[in-house]
């Protein structure tokens, strides 16, 4: 397999240590027991679901207690300017 990756690069016109790295990669990721599963890929997925829903309420509740303070602010200003 990696024979055959470098040379479909070489015959594309990469050059050769670029060509012979890219085959010398794969050779590390051959072990299948290194790479993602669909199940793995799914599980991440809905992980990153979870904390950005976290993150999106988080966002939410700074949002809505700086605007309180700010308003807070303006009605002291406004009571002092009085």
């Amino acid at each position: 397999m990696v024979v055959e990756l470098y040379q479909a690069l070489k015959a594309a016109g990469v050059e050769d240590d670029i060509a012979r790295a890219a085959a010398k990669s794969v050779i590390a990721i051959e072990d299948k027991s290194q790479l993602a599963t669909k199940a793995d890929l799914q599980e991440l997925r809905s992980d990153m679901r979870l904390e950005m829903a976290e993150l999106k309420m988080d966002l939410i509740r700074w949002s809505v207690g700086t605007m309180i303070a700010m308003g807070a602010l303006f009605a002291a200003i406004v009571r002092f300017l009085r």
